[in-house]
């Protein structure tokens, strides 16, 4: 069959040999082929960048009538780092926390929180594994700090157990839970439920702790639900003894519009009417701007300059607005910022020098 391609008298001839006809045909067949792929390749492209379009398009309509979408983007509490999947929660201790115990409180009939506390780094070794050791350590003396992590993972993630293992070392106990729904917590998270599973591990902690000063640490989406708690805790008369926000946001609408997720979507005129609505018809608001005006205890704002999760520009926002809407007589407030030649980003300013003088100098200058 190869041979019938080439005419009887060329062949006759000699020119041409049985290896170089072989070599032109499959040559011949090997160009067909190609073009074929280079053809397929292109409709990979064409399907792909029409799917790609479609749901560019599409997905706000899809939050917009599936609310539930915006709920587990704001939460992530299904997602878990990749260092922490095949670990055990219950051992701190493999995560390279040294001194801490892992418990656990029922908040209510939906909610049994995990809860880390790790003594202070001046604690000694002499640990006894009962429940009255440990809570009698709360009565020694050292400042108590109540870590309220972000979104996504559990309270495992490695840049807060790098921020964990920090504030031990400034001789501070630091607890620190996982909301309902988030690692070993049970239960689905919401705003609400958030707030109430911090509020019971506040209750808990102040009645064990006597007079020991509490602080309430947020972090990121943990920012709104600290200063909501501690809006509550004020309004009830028993607030803690400071705030510490890291990474804070004004409110979630303007996050969902800064946000990078937000970027290729925030530009679709119907931005607002399918994603920002969504969040309003789950209750998802973190209002920080809002809730701060009742917060009536010294508050120390930290944020990144280049932070591209939750944007500097919010934290200065908040900043300008807890100064205009407190009252006189409420306790300073003091806004660092990070410059971003020091890559800290959203997670790790735990690697900055500069961090431990400033969390010292704000503990120590409130008052019980």
């Amino acid at each position: 069959m190869i041979l019938a391609l080439y005419p009887s008298e060329f062949l006759e001839s000699g020119f041409v040999s049985a290896r170089s006809i072989y070599r032109n045909y499959f040559t011949q067949v090997d160009v067909k082929i190609a073009k074929i792929r280079v053809m397929d390749l292109w409709a990979v492209f064409g399907w792909t960048g029409g799917g790609l379009c479609a749901l560019y398009v599409l997905l706000p309509f899809l939050v917009r009538f599936y609310p539930w979408i915006a709920h587990r983007i704001v939460f992530l509490h299904f997602v878990e780092h990749p260092k922490v999947v095949f670990k055990d929660l219950k051992k701190p201790e493999s995560f390279g926390l040294k001194n801490t115990r892992n418990f656990y409180l029922d908040v209510d009939d939906e909610s049994t929180i995990g809860v880390w506390h790790t003594l202070p780094g001046n604690a000694g070794d002499q640990i006894d594994d009962n429940d009255e050791f440990w809570e009698k350590k709360l009565q020694e003396g050292q400042p108590i700090i109540l870590y309220l992590h972000g979104n996504s993972s559990s309270r495992a993630q490695p840049h807060r157990v790098e921020l964990l293992k920090l504030l031990s070392k400034l001789n501070y106990h630091v607890l620190a839970l996982d909301y309902r729904g988030f690692g070993d917590s049970t239960g689905f998270p919401s705003e609400d439920g958030c707030v109430a599973d911090s509020y019971f591990l506040y209750k808990w902690v102040r009645k064990r702790s006597a007079q020991v000063p509490v602080i309430i640490w947020g972090h990121s989406l943990g920012t709104g639900i600290g200063t909501k708690l501690t809006k509550q805790l004020c309004d009830n008369g028993e607030p803690p003894d400071g705030l510490i926000l890291q990474a804070p946001f004004t409110n979630l609408k303007h996050v969902s519009k800064l946000h990078p997720f937000a970027a290729l979507f925030r530009f679709l005129p119907w931005f607002d009417w399918a994603i920002v609505s969504a969040l309003d018809r789950i209750g998802l608001h973190f209002k920080t701007d809002e809730h701060i005006a009742s917060v009536t205890v010294p508050i120390l704002l930290l944020h990144a300059e280049d932070d591209f999760t939750v944007p500097h520009e919010l934290g200065e926002l908040l900043h300008a607005e807890a100064k205009r809407v407190r009252d006189i007589t409420s306790g300073n407030i003091h806004f660092v910022s990070f410059d971003k030649k020091h890559k800290y980003g959203h997670n790790n300013m735990y690697r900055s020098p500069e961090l431990p003088q400033h969390i010292i100098n704000f503990v120590a200058s409130l008052k019980r």
